[in-house]
């Protein structure tokens, strides 16, 4: 008996990198003085005008941008917890902050920044909208979607206001109104290829496979870089039956990006799909060695195991699914099939 229920795991990991992306370039936009092949001239010029005038918060904000371009987030959150000693009602330096704890994967905390932004200044469009983002991060779209709202009525002008509200409709199911959100962005900036590249995906869920694989070539045109661009559209693929086009859309994206487990993970699907248990037995094991808390890449090489006859070791990759995460129903029915096959 062969494992049917697969089709459906993808999706859980294929959003939130996205979202994160966003957020990082929102403070590129917003905070970078210099092109990325001047930033060690440009933490001299901080330096020095720090030297000139220690209790400068402006010079500590900026040094502290320049360090979360260069990935330097803890340096980055140091120079930002300075301009905050120097001058506590620096509301940018808080939302600053909030962007680097952010990308750490801290949400929580980071949330507490961009609150404390917001507590300085209510009007702080940008601080509302990146709380948004850290609100879907985890997973409390209702909140995020609400937030949205404030930093789009703030500035009804933001195109990533509109995507961050878009991302929170996608993952409640609302996909007409997900859309309607994304168009906004695309409306407001024609050459945002992560509003494409989300439209393609909420498409895809609407079962409109071919509209979504053309908006996601458009997200790809625009950004031919976008690892997740390329794993969403394998994902379209996928979901069409296309699993030999979808396998060279997660190869493009695991090229751009070697580390994107799901990229990975959805690769050993699709391997699935085409009987390939063994190779799809590798490539979830790098994905799980990647992300080990990823309770859907261990579901994923649990069903490469299951149809490999390993019914134990399946199980056994079940239940780390289940124990990261209690109430994935997908794989508690799937353990069900291989115990069944142990009867």
């Amino acid at each position: 008996m062969r494992l049917i229920c697969i089709v459906f795991v993808i999706l859980l990991a294929l959003m939130p990198l996205e979202q994160c992306q966003q957020t990082r370039e929102d403070l590129q936009k917003s905070n970078s003085p210099v092109s990325q092949s001047k930033y060690d001239e440009a933490m001299e010029a901080f330096d020095y005008a720090i030297r000139l005038d220690p209790n400068d918060a402006t010079a500590w904000n900026d040094k502290g941008s320049a360090l979360f371009h260069m990935g330097k987030y803890n340096e980055s959150i140091t120079c930002f917890d300075e301009a905050i000693r120097i001058d506590p009602d620096n509301a940018t330096a808080w939302k600053n902050k909030g962007l680097a704890l952010y990308s750490q994967g801290k949400y929580n905390e980071s949330i507490r920044c961009y609150d404390q932004a917001i507590k300085i200044d209510p009007k702080y469009a940008e601080a509302w909208n990146n709380k948004g983002a850290a609100l879907n991060m985890q997973g409390k779209y209702d909140e995020a979607v609400q937030v949205s709202e404030e930093a789009i009525r703030l500035d009804p002008n933001d195109a990533t206001a509109w995507n961050i509200k878009g991302f929170g409709l996608y993952n409640q199911g609302k996909y007409n109104e997900s859309i309607t959100s994304y168009n906004e962005a695309i409306r407001l900036d024609p050459e945002y290829a992560t509003a494409w590249s989300n439209k393609g995906l909420a498409l895809g869920m609407q079962g409109k496979y071919e509209d979504a694989v053309q908006v996601s070539e458009e997200a790809i045109r625009l950004d031919p870089n976008d690892a997740t661009a390329w794993n969403n559209k394998g994902f379209v693929l996928y979901n069409q039956g296309k699993y030999n086009e979808s396998i060279k859309c997660y190869d493009e994206a695991i090229r751009l990006d070697p580390n994107y487990a799901t990229a990975w993970s959805n690769k050993g699907m699709a391997l699935n799909m085409q009987g390939k248990y063994d190779e799809a037995v590798q490539v979830s094991e790098e994905a799980t060695k990647l992300d080990p808390n990823d309770a859907t890449a261990w579901n994923n090489k649990g069903v490469a195991l299951y149809n490999q006859g390993k019914y134990n070791e399946s199980i056994q990759a079940f239940d780390e699914a289940i124990r990261l995460n209690p109430n994935y129903a997908l794989a508690w029915k799937n353990k069900g099939f291989a115990l069944t096959m142990q009867a």
